[in-house]
């Protein structure tokens, strides 16, 4: 096995299959808002069952057909002294991706989700969407990954939004720096896209940005935000339990079965609706707790990098470690989950940071969800919400209260599951109008969009 410092280089520059599969549980997005039974009549995505319509989402990246983009590693210095942790030497910087045009444009920032990161995945999806319709694009590395942790979380261990938020303005700020005087990239507006859990902290951040006005920030795009974290983290656990009841050469054979499956779908075009109709029918050879194990597998395969970078900031007062010993740390977390991380490593240091915070992990989870800032949300018309309704990861009576709370600020799609309709033309079409660049489809279907709010 070659070195751990070459371990993470690999899993952040190369599309791995096993980092595509990640990025199954935690982003999606959305249409326009009508009343349920308009929807449910006229929009006409596919896939009834919300489990197999949030697996559709493990083939959305830059695909193999399309012409690559021309992309620029770019290496962001945000906290000072993070780069001599072991296995770890010089990699202090914010690691993300800059797609460019060659003239003033807007840029859009894009925080994919859950342990993604900028090389691969949702948001090279993005990427490829907006950098034709003539967008710079840059997409952040997620905060709970081990380069955001290590370069640009100052407790050293994300998760906790309101906190996340801080340290992603912070990147920001310093991101438009380099942008504008190494790269020279001029922009006209600046536009945020996040999904799912980058959703929630672009949440966060839309309130920093409305009082600091630091980035400038026109549009925010906010895609399946988890709205009860407590909620989400339950069912990833009970999800994550059901590897006892596989066994482990089960749930070994399940997860090869499904990054065959996977893997077999990477040169496919993401613009045909018969791929997602051929990977759905792959997958429905799964039972529902399989599907489950697998998103929960899906989540959970960049936690032992970031479990290790969390202690490693820790400890960084003791003597340094070996590689070897570095790898050994790093697998001995491959069984840690979400909930294992927060209580064991983050409370403690997030009631580090400041007075007055709540003492378990249920209190932070409460705190850091959209509920404390939904007045200002509701008082910022630059933040447009989307959901799905039958997202597995939120319960529908938390949709219900969200709407109440935002009224026509917030868009709900009755199908869709979690991530599951970012590929279908209406809702491409509808992130693209949000931001400003209808597409020739988006004009074709204009129409059809204005029957529907008229009802």
């Amino acid at each position: 096995m070659r070195g751990n410092g070459e371990r993470f280089e690999r899993k952040q520059e190369l599309p791995l299959v096993a980092r595509r599969f990640v990025l199954i549980a935690w982003s999606a997005i959305a249409l326009c808002l009508l009343p349920s039974a308009v929807q449910a009549e006229g929009y006409a995505y596919p896939y009834r069952d919300p489990y197999l319509a949030t697996v559709t989402t493990a083939i959305l990246n830059a695909d193999g057909v399309t012409p690559r983009l021309k992309r620029e590693a770019i290496h962001v210095p945000v906290l000072a002294g993070r780069s001599h942790l072991p296995a770890l030497e010089g990699r202090g910087d914010v690691s993300m991706t800059l797609y460019r045009q060659d003239h003033p444009a807007p840029l859009l920032f894009v925080l994919a989700g859950i342990g993604s990161n900028s090389y691969f995945g949702l948001g090279t999806y993005f990427a490829w969407l907006f950098h034709q319709q003539g967008f710079h694009v840059v997409i952040l590395p997620s905060p709970m990954s081990w380069n955001f942790a290590l370069a640009a979380s100052r407790s050293g261990a994300p998760g906790y939004a309101p906190a996340d938020a801080r340290d992603l303005y912070q990147t920001m700020q310093e991101t438009l720096t380099l942008l504008r005087t190494r790269y020279h990239v001029v922009t006209t507006r600046i536009g945020f896209l996040g999904a799912s859990l980058g959703a929630l902290d672009g949440a966060y951040l839309s309130v920093i940005d409305a009082q600091e006005r630091k980035v400038g920030i026109d549009t925010y795009l906010l895609l399946n935000p988890p709205l009860d974290l407590n909620y989400a983290l339950e069912r990833v656990d009970e999800w994550n339990a059901l590897g006892s009841k596989f066994g482990r050469t089960g749930s070994d054979a399940l997860v090869a079965r499904a990054l065959a499956i996977v893997d077999a779908f990477s040169t496919e075009s993401r613009d045909n609706p018969a791929v997602f109709d051929r990977l759905t029918r792959d997958f429905a050879t799964f039972t529902r707790e399989e599907i489950q194990f697998l998103l929960a597998k899906a989540l959970q395969t960049a936690l032992p990098e970031l479990v290790y970078v969390t202690e490693a900031i820790q400890d960084r007062d003791t003597p340094l470690t070996t590689r070897g010993e570095a790898r050994r740390r790093i697998q001995a977390a491959n069984r840690v989950t979400f909930v294992d991380y927060a209580e064991r490593l983050a409370v403690p240091l997030w009631r580090k940071q400041s007075t007055g915070l709540p003492t378990d992990l249920q209190g932070f989870a409460r705190r850091g969800s959209l509920t404390p800032i939904l007045e200002r949300l509701r008082g910022n018309p630059r933040v447009h919400i989307v959901h799905n309704a039958d997202d597995i990861l939120t319960t529908r009576q938390s949709i219900r209260r969200l709407e109440q709370a935002l009224g026509p600020r917030l868009v709900v799609f009755p199908y869709g599951g979690h991530l599951g309709n970012l590929w279908y033309p209406d809702n491409k079409d509808y992130m693209l109008r949000i931001f400003g660049a209808a597409s020739t489809s988006a004009r074709a279907v204009k129409d059809k969009r204005a029957a529907y709010t008229s009802n």
